[in-house]
């Protein structure tokens, strides 16, 4: 069984992605497999300040030996689940990042006649939180629409062409993205009831009047 390879595209900041997404899909990708983003701003930033970690720096560097404890049958050679051991691997670590987010969208060739996966996409776009600069794909692919609608509730990245785009997981009236580096990790939320519908005595959280603030 041969390893995939995958055909990887990088879009350059500021660069619109939709067009290279847009030749991918009549180049065959007819699946968008996922769509997901990552929060660099406290990239390179330990708990409280602490820069000592090289495993929590972002340096230019060509490699760093990181030493891993294992489980080995010689000390130091072979795996084992009985005896400790150390294993020295070399790892590279990325540049530092200018932009805040990047997104992925994953994308496969699906034969429709037998169900074989024909091959793998992957494109990165990375890019600033002002302007909003990217464009729905949901034209390409219309489970996009759910993609980014998670993207949109989790991460607070905006589409130029969606501007009234709706929360998937949390509901609207939820203050803030949980997945961004800068959200409160000790933020409470208000606690919304439905407007209608349950019987008054119903023993449910939805009836209990919020007591704890937040920010």
């Amino acid at each position: 069984m041969t390893a995939m390879v995958w055909d990887v595209r990088r879009v350059e900041p500021g660069e619109p992605a939709f067009e290279l997404l847009k030749k991918l899909k009549e180049d065959g990708y007819n699946v968008l497999v996922d769509f997901t983003a990552v929060d660099y701003s406290a990239w390179g930033k330990g708990p409280k300040g602490d820069e000592t970690d090289d495993l929590k720096r972002a340096v230019p560097t060509e490699a760093h030996n990181l030493v891993h404890e294992i489980a080995s049958a010689r000390g130091e050679e072979y795996g084992t689940p009985h005896l400790p051991g150390k294993d020295t691997l070399t790892e590279g670590l990325p540049a530092p990042r200018k932009e805040r987010f990047e997104v992925v969208w994953r994308l496969m060739k699906l034969d429709p006649e037998t169900g074989d996966d024909r091959g793998r996409a992957a494109v990165y776009a990375a890019f600033d939180e002002e302007p909003p600069v990217l464009r729905s794909a949901a034209s390409l692919w219309p489970v996009a629409d759910w993609l980014e609608r998670e993207v949109w509730d989790m991460f607070g990245i905006r589409f130029v062409d969606r501007p009234d785009i709706k929360r998937l997981l949390l509901y609207e009236e939820f203050k803030g993205h949980p997945l961004r580096k800068d959200y409160p990790i000790t933020r409470r939320q208000p606690l919304i009831g439905p407007k209608a519908g349950e019987p008054a005595g119903n023993p449910s959280f939805n009836h209990l009047e919020p007591t704890i603030k937040y920010e």
